[in-house]
């Protein structure tokens, strides 16, 4: 039988940084399963231990397509996009991940990795010539992925204020009104169906023609699946990648010694970028999942129909598998984590994104040995991330 337990306002009050939040560890500690109110008003089950989140993430129980289509509980009172890949189950989900899965797959991400590590060049070299401070984020971690993703999409560069602003609004929890992120929606898929239209009548060498053209015995993608992808392929391929590596280099510079070692031992940065991310906590939120039946999670009944948030952020700091979690110990051989999800869902694109945040930091360590932080960062707030606005550095 469940216990009862204090109803809790979710998302936790906000905290500037990346280091572990104290809220994650008191629950894996003595609540691992406690109920929650979203910005909504609906109530769900948060979840905070990895091995009931690995649970949630791959059971067919809890369902990612509930949570997004009818009336079931909601985060938010916001568009949904019913039709995109991270709102499927299997089978549909199956199908989808198996027309796209080619364009974003480790090959094609390896193929694009001497290409990205030019691109991480000519942007410091554009970054050295300004004044210092200067501010890393607007001339280094937003373009390199923004840069990526329009090149691979087929998206044009010069729009990529726009894609920031939309990106910043399907990433709200409570930062704008819902009335807001629907019309920053509305506004997004318009631009997105435009653009396949002109993709449809002149294809390209890129990824949206691809996707046009991709077929599964017979089956295509349909107008919304197409561009629903291409929204999860911004606010992922890009939005993602952009505050992930703000928020790494942000640890890095916060204790000079970290970004020393890098700069001494550049071997270690492929490893370094695992244990970074699996320190982070930037996301302090997750896709909302709803149960298609009754399930035990840590000895808390959840009935059926009710919503599941499973935090990975925490998962990622439980000391039942990650020795001395809250130390971030770049010399730690690669950690398995649970940064890019986990199951059917697992991040089609965590290749890519590896890709990107190894060749950034490779670039730094090689191109501003003595890189330093000139300030404190601005930090976005009210979103599903935690991530730098600004990072004001020195050299």
């Amino acid at each position: 039988m469940n216990q009862p337990e204090q109803l809790r306002e979710f998302p936790f009050p906000h905290r500037d940084g990346l280091d572990p939040l104290p809220e994650f560890a008191e629950l894996r500690h003595s609540a691992p399963v406690v109920r929650v109110r979203m910005p909504s008003g609906d109530t769900a089950w948060l979840v905070t231990r990895h091995a009931d989140v690995r649970r949630v993430l791959a059971d067919p129980c809890f369902s990612r397509a509930r949570a997004t289509r009818g009336s079931g509980p909601r985060y938010a009172r916001t568009t949904t996009l019913p039709d995109s890949i991270l709102a499927a189950d299997p089978p549909d989900h199956s199908r989808l991940r198996r027309l796209v899965a080619p364009a974003l797959g480790g090959r094609r991400a390896e193929t694009m990795r001497g290409a990205i590590a030019l691109l991480a060049d000519e942007l410091l070299t554009d970054l050295e010539r300004r004044p210092t401070p200067a501010d890393a984020v607007a001339g280094f971690t937003r373009p390199l992925p923004l840069t990526v993703i329009c090149d691979l999409l087929g998206t044009p560069r010069v729009d990529g204020d726009r894609l920031d602003a939309w990106n910043d609004a399907l990433r709200s929890l409570t930062a704008m009104p819902d009335a807001e992120v629907t019309a920053a929606v509305d506004d997004m898929t318009g631009y997105l169906a435009r653009l396949v239209a002109a993709k449809r009548a002149h294809p390209g060498d890129d990824l949206l023609s691809a996707l046009i053209a991709a077929r599964d015995a017979g089956d295509r993608l349909s107008q919304d699946e197409l561009i629903s992808f291409c929204v999860v392929l911004l606010a992922g391929g890009y939005g993602t990648t952009a505050d992930r590596l703000a928020g790494l280099i942000h640890l890095l510079l916060d204790q000079p010694d970290r970004y020393d070692l890098l700069v001494r031992e550049p071997r270690r940065i492929p490893d370094a970028v695992e244990e970074l991310l699996r320190y982070a906590q930037v996301t302090v939120g997750a896709n909302l999942r709803v149960t298609t039946g009754t399930v035990t999670l840590s000895g808390v009944e959840i009935a059926e129909g009710e919503a599941v948030i499973a935090l990975t952020s925490s998962a990622n700091h439980d000391e039942d598998v990650h020795p001395a979690p809250d130390l971030l110990d770049l010399t730690r051989a690669a950690p398995a984590h649970l940064a890019f999800g986990h199951g059917a869902h697992f991040c089609v694109g965590a290749q890519l994104a590896r890709v990107q945040l190894q060749e950034a930091l490779a670039a730094l360590a090689r191109r501003l040995p003595t890189l330093c932080a000139a300030g404190s960062p601005e930090w976005k707030r009210g979103q599903i991330t935690r991530s730098p606005r600004t990072l004001p550095v020195r050299w």
